[in-house]
């Protein structure tokens, strides 16, 4: 899609507005965009000024004049201490540093980012797209940003487009799609879920729902007349008990305990059969081990339903 954008790949159909000025057929050096590639694609043999002040050289600009604009936006991405450096000698980061500032210098409002962070050092990747986000809010521009990391995606986001294969699914924000998902798939792609195939047996101020003898309810309205329904909650509202278990709470035993750093997850093995995932602080990590047997309280507010899919479960949740 960003490549249709660009100009890199003309659209078989359709058309394509930047700023209720369509471009199809335009040139890619007229279509005022700027664009940074998951390969950090600079020149090896220029400097970082050099890399930089590329791109209003071959538009025939003097470089006296661009001047200032080159040392403004090497000031601004922090590179202005290494601008005689060469590409071999700075870090990912610094180096895709370099690669947006060369596309921010086009004087584009249109920020093309093709997976920019993905070849590079988790914490660097970390520190690296909260400054991304802070350039484009401090120059007032529009980004696409494409990603497959969606904590990267949800945390600088302003709007997100969940897509698959090629085709848009949804679009909300962040929030939006991570705790009011309006399709299954996008519940099951954005974050980590709990699914449970089950039936709708009463729909009153809460929906009662049947998971193989086991009870769930959701005080969510479903706009749907279909009795079978996906039940899905996420693993970190799911409350674990210890001790002696009400009538008609959620048992188990937990199989597995994974740390995460912030958080622990665990597996855990239903009476009826079924894996549940939670995820719990890790301030309540000594409290459970493998092996213990557990309660569980699934929240109604955090239990969403949607239709059984007519293709299947799996169909409907495939990622292609």
């Amino acid at each position: 899609m960003i490549k249709c954008i660009a100009g890199i790949i003309e659209p078989d159909e359709g058309e394509i507005y930047v700023d209720d000025r369509i471009i199809n057929g335009l040139p890619i050096e007229d279509r005022e965009v700027g664009y940074v590639f998951q390969e950090i694609a600079l020149f090896p043999h220029m400097t970082v000024y050099d890399n930089v002040s590329y791109g209003p050289f071959v538009k025939g600009r003097k470089i006296i004049e661009a001047k200032d604009l080159i040392k403004e936006i090497l000031n601004m991405m922090g590179l202005q201490d290494r601008a005689k450096e060469y590409p071999n000698a700075l870090s990912g980061g610094a180096r895709q540093k370099t690669a947006v500032a060369r596309a921010l210098i086009s004087g584009s409002k249109l920020l093309l980012l093709d997976e920019p962070l993905g070849s590079l050092d988790a914490k660097v990747r970390l520190v690296l797209r909260y400054e991304l986000r802070r350039l484009v809010k401090d120059l007032g521009l529009t980004a696409i940003h494409v990603t497959h990391d969606q904590e990267e995606a949800m945390s600088i986001a302003d709007r997100m487009v969940v897509m698959r294969a090629g085709e848009i699914v949804e679009v909300g924000t962040p929030l939006e799609l991570y705790m009011h998902p309006k399709k299954l798939f996008t519940a099951y792609f954005v974050g980590e879920a709990n699914l449970f195939v089950g039936e709708i047996v009463k729909r009153n101020n809460y929906v009662k729902v049947d998971i193989d003898g086991m009870t769930l309810y959701s005080s969510h309205k479903v706009d749907f007349e279909d009795k079978e329904a996906v039940a899905v909650i996420r693993p970190e509202f799911i409350v674990v008990r210890r001790g002696k278990f009400s009538k008609g709470l959620w048992t188990g035993v937990i199989e597995r305990k994974t740390f995460l750093g912030s958080v622990v997850r665990f597996e855990v093995r239903t009476n009826n059969n079924k894996m549940v995932a939670i995820k719990r602080p890790v301030s309540e990590a000594s409290k459970f081990n493998v092996g213990d047997a557990v309660g569980m309280v699934l929240p109604p507010k955090a239990l969403l339903l949607y239709p059984y899919p007519e293709e299947g479960l799996e169909k409907a949740i495939s990622l292609e």
